[in-house]
C-alpha cells in the first residue's frame, strides 16, 4: 500500500529535477514510468486507491512543474538563462513618462508631411500626430484637437475647413 504512494512522490521529484537538469527526456521518461507504475500497483489494491493516485498526478504534475518554474529564475544558476528587462531608451523614457494632454488646443508646425500620421513641433519638441484624415504639408501651421492617451489628433490651421 505503501509503494505506489511512494513511486508517486518520486515520479513529482523526477519531474522537478527535469526541470533543473538537462536530460533530453530521459528524466521525464523515468518519470512516466514511476508514475503509471505506482498507479498499477495502486489498481492491483482497489480502485478508488488508483483513481485516488491518478488525481494526484492529474493535480501534482502541473503543480510541481509550475512550482518548480517559478523556482527557475531565482536560482544562482539560471539567472543567465532569463532575458532581463531592456532599458528603454531617452526618447522612449520621455514619450512613457510626459502625459500629451497639455498639448491640448496648442498650435505647431508640422515637421513633417501629415498622411494622415507624422510628427508636428510644439514648443521645439517633436510630437508624433494623426489628423483627422487629411493630409497636411511639412511646415503648415496646425492645431491638436483631441488628445487620448499618446494619440495626438491635429488639424491644419491654414486652409481647414
Amino acid at each position: 500500500m505503501i509503494l505506489p504512494i511512494l513511486l508517486v512522490i518520486a515520479c513529482l521529484c523526477v519531474l522537478v529535477l527535469e526541470v533543473f537538469l538537462v536530460s533530453f527526456g530521459t528524466l521525464a521518461l523515468v518519470a512516466i514510468t514511476l508514475g503509471a507504475t505506482g498507479v498499477v500497483l495502486a489498481f492491483g489494491h482497489s480502485a478508488a486507491f488508483g483513481w485516488t493516485l491518478v488525481g494526484v498526478l492529474f493535480v501534482g504534475a502541473p503543480g510541481v512543474l509550475w512550482g518548480a518554474f517559478r523556482l527557475l529564475p531565482r536560482l544562482g544558476f539560471a539567472r543567465g538563462l532569463y532575458l532581463r528587462k531592456p532599458d528603454l531608451t531617452d526618447a522612449e523614457r520621455r514619450a512613457a513618462a510626459k502625459p500629451m494632454s497639455h498639448l491640448l488646443g496648442q498650435t505647431g508646425e508640422a515637421k513633417t508631411p501629415l498622411r494622415p500620421a507624422g510628427t508636428a513641433l510644439f514648443a521645439g519638441e517633436p510630437v508624433q500626430v494623426v489628423t483627422r484624415g487629411t493630409m497636411v504639408a511639412p511646415g503648415a501651421r496646425v492645431k491638436v484637437v483631441d488628445v487620448s492617451g499618446n494619440r495626438v489628433v491635429v488639424e491644419e490651421l491654414d486652409g481647414a475647413p
